[in-house]
């Protein structure tokens, strides 16, 4: 090849390599144009809702040490990603409180919860879009229920009938006629048959059979007290079979809570509330049935906080007594927290987990808080001590006790 022809071939590669540099150029500015658009759209969408908008949540996760040992067996331990806060049976939590309202009365409420942090899609609580009418006195949501105004609120026990069933349509009438704040309404909802555990297959069903499962629901609160209660009607159509060989016509369930406000104005930082849950009202299966009750009296001055939490569980075959004492001291205005509670679980009945036990269980939990403006650090240590049922590993003359220890190096942000 001569030299002419190789200098030609030279400037024919030169001049592709100049023609693909442009088009590619010319591709990636096509590429930022199209994402600038889209940035720009959105910019303008959340600055015209961004007055309507309000976003919160939590994100919680940690270091977890856990150990688990019964008589005649070896010790189980392990190390693991974790949060013992009320954060969900994984690895921690993060969730996503959405409230938009468009100034008018109308709009909607969702939450996403990830508990799991696996691929699969999160778990959605609830998410529903809302009207309010007359005046902000009558108030309409329809979706998948939950921020119940009727429900138990906690802790140690969070209760909503309409958030069972998932979608739905919720009425709340607030009259201003009344003083105080009245809250009155119902929830037409779908079969709860996930609880009751029953479901005729192949039988049709009617408006009246979906009507009996309404809910109904009250609130009322004034400067001296507030009340609020939920009734859910259960139809016979999923109840249990035995309960249907008894006569039963379904299994009702009933929540409520109450608080006292008096006490608060005469001694700040005091307060009582109760709250308590009631399953299978009208069940003739005995089994069905589940009582449980809460009462919590609390002090809560700038440098510590006492409580005292007393519950009562109750089934047909055993009864549960609780008493939870904790104390908390906040130094340097509440940076620091530093404290413990210690819980103490007695069961009754001939369903008792192991008779002649002195204790159901105790269990005794130090922690030490910091606590910063939208976050927090704490490190708790947890000691439980139960009686479980026997099993036949158990050796000869000894008691069937498990003993659990968790340390935990939690980290949280609220936003």
């Amino acid at each position: 090849m001569s030299n002419e022809q190789r200098t030609m071939s030279s400037e024919q590669l030169a001049m592709s390599n100049g023609r693909r540099a442009i088009s590619e150029c010319c591709f990636s500015y096509g590429v930022l144009r199209i994402v600038l658009a889209v940035g720009l759209v959105f910019a303008l969408v959340v600055s015209a809702f961004a007055q309507e908008i309000k976003f919160s949540g939590e994100a919680k996760s940690g270091i977890l040490w856990q150990q688990i040992q019964q008589e005649s067996m070896d010790p189980d331990a392990k190390v693991d990603l974790g949060n013992k806060d009320d954060a969900g049976s994984g690895r921690g939590r993060y969730r996503l409180n959405v409230d938009y309202d468009n100034g008018d009365g109308f709009g909607m409420r969702f939450r996403i919860n990830w508990e799991t942090w696996s691929d699969t899609a999160p778990a959605w609580p609830y998410a529903f879009g809302y009207g309010n009418f007359f005046d902000n006195q009558m108030s309409v949501s329809v979706g998948k229920l939950g921020g119940s105004p009727w429900g138990t609120g906690g802790p140690e026990m969070w209760k909503e009938l309409e958030a069972a069933s998932g979608g739905g349509m919720r009425v709340e009438w607030k009259p201003e006629f009344v003083p105080g704040k009245l809250n009155l309404g119902f929830v037409l909802s779908y079969f709860n048959s996930d609880r009751d555990q029953g479901w005729q297959q192949g039988v049709p069903i009617s408006l009246l059979n979906i009507l009996r499962e309404s809910i109904l629901g009250v609130s009322y609160s004034n400067d001296s007290f507030l009340f609020r209660a939920a009734y859910r009607f259960d139809d016979e159509y999923d109840a249990t079979q035995e309960n249907k060989n008894r006569g039963g016509k379904g299994e009702d369930e009933l929540v409520y809570r109450i608080e006292e406000r008096v006490l608060g104005k005469l001694l700040p930082g005091f307060q009582i509330w109760a709250l308590g849950y009631w399953f299978g009202v009208t069940s003739e299966f005995d089994e069905m049935k589940l009582f449980q009750n809460w009462l919590f009296i609390q002090y809560a001055p700038d440098q510590f906080t006492a409580q005292i939490r007393v519950g009562y569980d109750y089934i047909t075959s055993r009864s549960d007594f609780y008493v939870k004492p904790s104390f908390y001291w906040n130094f340097f205005n509440k940076l620091l927290s530093v404290g413990a509670s210690f819980q103490y679980c007695q069961d009754f009945g001939d369903g008792k987990i192991y008779e002649g036990s002195p204790y159901r269980y105790i269990e005794l939990e130090p922690k030490i808080q910091l606590n910063f403006t939208n976050s927090y650090i704490a490190f708790a240590y947890n000691f439980r001590q139960e009686y479980v049922h026997t099993y036949p590993e158990l050796a000869p003359g000894k008691d069937p006790i498990k003993q659990t220890q968790w340390m935990n190096l939690r980290f949280c942000i609220y936003f």
